[in-house]
């Protein structure tokens, strides 16, 4: 091992040598950089060397590199590169290469392998980097991804850059991310193509009159790749290899959209061709056939070749040599901000929308064409009073399609809650609550729907009549599960006032809810809810009448262990609180003894309860008996021998306590 070190080191001599030449590290520098490189090749030598030692290594050496380069840059270093320039990212692919060997089946290591090939530009080392890596990961779709980019873009090499991703499909054929990409690849192929031809004045392809090329190919073979035709046989065996995903198509479509040139309207055809041949029993994939009326930008079919050509030449420029393998993917789904109305365009997709319901008048195909009514409202409320003709029209037919929706019964909590929302948002309160109490007679069973009711009837009171509120929140918890009613709750509880009549029939629901209640949760559920309406009674009523409110619920049994928390903090800041205010009148029957003998109380109903899993309660019995001065001996032993998994108490304990 030491050999093997010191040789290692040795090889390092000329490129220190120059890089303390060059005036890029002192002496000092030199002999730290020695060291600790010694030191990481001693633990890469070891006989179990760990993948982060390589890792920390190159790191080092990154930083390294990094140093050097802002070093060069304040010194003014300039003239032919040396071996001071090249010796620590030489070295760095060095490390790289040794921790490939030894761990071969890494495609994280790899890949972080080929990315910083990129960062240092090392053109021959990615392909050799890329080769290896396709040896081990044949599988692996990112991998032929980069290679056949890299034939592409670097080698200008459009065959080679082929014939990878076809052996890459073939190892992975069903693998969507290499489709799309291949696919993207013969779309970038075309745009250059067209760069190419406008920068030789060669004739338009389109109007026939193309000359053979010196590759042999012919004038219609050069045209039919213009215009995607390729990028078209692509697109077809990608389809027959993944047939069933909806979603698998959309990419393409995502793709398409950074291509804004005429002769995309054909590729788009064959996309939407195919989604509504194969899926047109699915309801989104009308949604799509809807919404590319719209969403989709229209290609310039007006400009001119040399204008698309010259659009083209931009485009490529932003692209070339900036882009991962999936960047420019994630470039075209860009969404364009600059939303202008056409009412062309709405008209064609609601027509489609229409169709769809026609052939499928389902609730879910219905929540889709009010999704899409929403979004345009909202686009179109942005624009200002410019577009307020069009928002009142739209606003119109979104009503309109929901009310269609109750009507056919083809409705849905998505579509009622929307028809609320959007009530709402155009001033429309009582369209709204009559939306939500037609969701809860038709889905009695949902939460969601009841809790929108809760909140309209709450505005449409004005806060003034609690009585429709208290029989809305009754009907809801006949209607609706226990379980699912404690968001409903605190709802309740928070808007009710504490000193009205509807406060105390709350009172009373909770705790007859509570009796119902079968499993009490040790944390949430109808503990949280008894706490929160635990600490509105004191806020508002007091503390007596807290007292007494907590006293019931306690009795029912208790409906969770965090009212039990609640109330022991509770009783223990009041005691706090007359214990340290002279003069303080003290509640009724809560003398000092008497109060200390209330929360031993409270602390023992709790263990009874929920000692044998809440290891905190024990905890904090213990710790409030040591503060009174007595000993926590016996509720240790007792928590020790409750608690299934007392081994984290006791670690507590021997923290807080025995300290």
């Amino acid at each position: 091992m030491a050999d093997t070190v010191h040789y290692l080191m040795e090889q390092m001599i000329p490129e220190l040598e120059d890089l303390e030449s060059k005036g890029y590290f002192s002496r000092a520098e030199i002999k730290k950089i020695v060291q600790k490189r010694q030191d990481f090749e001693y633990l890469l030598k070891r006989r179990a060397a760990l993948k982060d030692d390589y890792y920390r290594y190159i790191d080092f050496e990154s930083k390294l590199e990094e140093l050097r380069q802002a070093r060069k840059q304040k010194l003014g270093i300039k003239g032919e590169k040396s071996l001071a320039e090249v010796a620590i990212v030489r070295r760095i692919h060095f490390i790289y290469e040794r921790a490939g060997r030894k761990f071969r089946s890494d495609l994280s290591l790899w890949l972080s392998w080929i990315a910083v090939c990129k960062k240092y530009k090392s053109s021959k080392q990615l392909s050799k980097v890329i080769t290896k890596a396709l040896h081990r990961h044949s599988t692996v779709s990112e991998l032929w991804i980069e290679a056949a980019r890299w034939e592409f873009d670097k080698n200008n090499n459009i065959a080679s850059a082929r014939s990878l991703m076809q052996q890459g499909i073939r190892m992975c054929k069903t693998d969507e991310t290499i489709w799309v990409q291949y696919y993207q690849l013969e779309m970038l192929y075309a745009l250059k193509l067209r760069v190419r031809r406008h920068i030789l004045g060669l004739d338009d392809p389109a109007a026939g009159r193309v000359e053979e090329e010196t590759e042999g190919q012919s004038a219609a073979a050069i045209r039919a790749v213009l215009q995607g035709g390729v990028a078209r046989i692509v697109y077809k065996n990608a389809i027959a290899a993944i047939p069933g995903r909806l979603a698998f198509r959309t990419q393409f479509l995502r793709l398409l959209r950074g291509f804004d040139y005429g002769f995309v309207a054909g590729l788009l055809e064959q996309v939407y061709d195919s989604i509504r041949q194969d899926f047109g029993k699915v309801e989104e994939a009308w949604d799509l056939l809807a919404r590319r009326h719209v969403e989709f930008p229209s290609p310039k079919k007006g400009l001119s070749e040399e204008a698309e050509a010259e659009a083209a030449e931009q485009q490529l420029e932003q692209l070339d040599g900036t882009a991962g393998p999936n960047q420019m993917q994630d470039d075209a789904e860009a969404p364009n901000t600059e939303q202008i109305w056409n009412s062309k365009a709405h008209e064609e997709a609601c027509s489609v929308y229409e169709e769809a319901l026609s052939k499928m008048p389902t609730s879910r195909m219905y929540h889709l064409f009010s999704n899409y009514l929403g979004e345009t409202l909202e686009r179109l409320m942005g624009l200002g009073e410019t577009a307020l003709q069009p928002a009142v029209a739209v606003a119109a037919q979104l009503f309109g399609v929901l009310q269609r929706a109750h009507n056919s019964r083809c409705s849905s909590p998505e579509i009622y809650l929307t028809w609320a929302d959007w009530a709402e948002k155009v001033k429309q309160p009582k369209m709204a609550l009559r939306a939500a109490r037609m969701g809860c007679e038709r889905f009695p069973s949902n939460v969601s729907m009841w809790r929108r009711q809760l909140e309209l009837e709450v505005v449409h009171s004005h806060n003034k009549e609690v009585q429709p509120i208290m029989d809305t929140f009754e009907a809801a918890l006949k209607a609706t599960s226990l379980e699912q009613t404690c968001g409903m709750w605190l709802m309740a509880i928070e808007i009710m006032p504490a000193d009205c009549l509807g406060f105390a029939r709350l009172s009373e629901l909770l705790a007859t809810t509570c009796a119902r209640v079968a499993t009490k949760a040790p944390t949430g559920g109808f503990g949280q809810v008894a706490a929160a309406l635990v600490e509105k009674a004191r806020a508002a009523l007091g503390m007596d009448t807290a007292r007494r409110l907590y006293s019931n619920l306690l009795a029912v049994p208790a409906p969770g262990c965090d009212l039990y928390r609640y109330v022991i903090k509770l009783e223990r800041e009041a005691l706090f609180r007359e214990a340290t205010t002279d003069g303080a009148m003290p509640s009724a029957g809560s003398t000092p003894k008497q109060a200390a003998k209330r929360i031993g109380n409270l602390y023992e109903a709790a263990v009874a309860m929920y000692g044998k899993t809440e290891s905190d309660l024990w905890l904090d019995y213990a710790l409030w008996l040591t503060q009174r001065g007595k000993g926590s001996g016996q509720v240790y032993w007792r928590a020790t021998k409750e608690l299934v998994d007392p081994d984290t108490f006791i670690m507590k304990y021997k923290d807080v306590i025995q300290q």
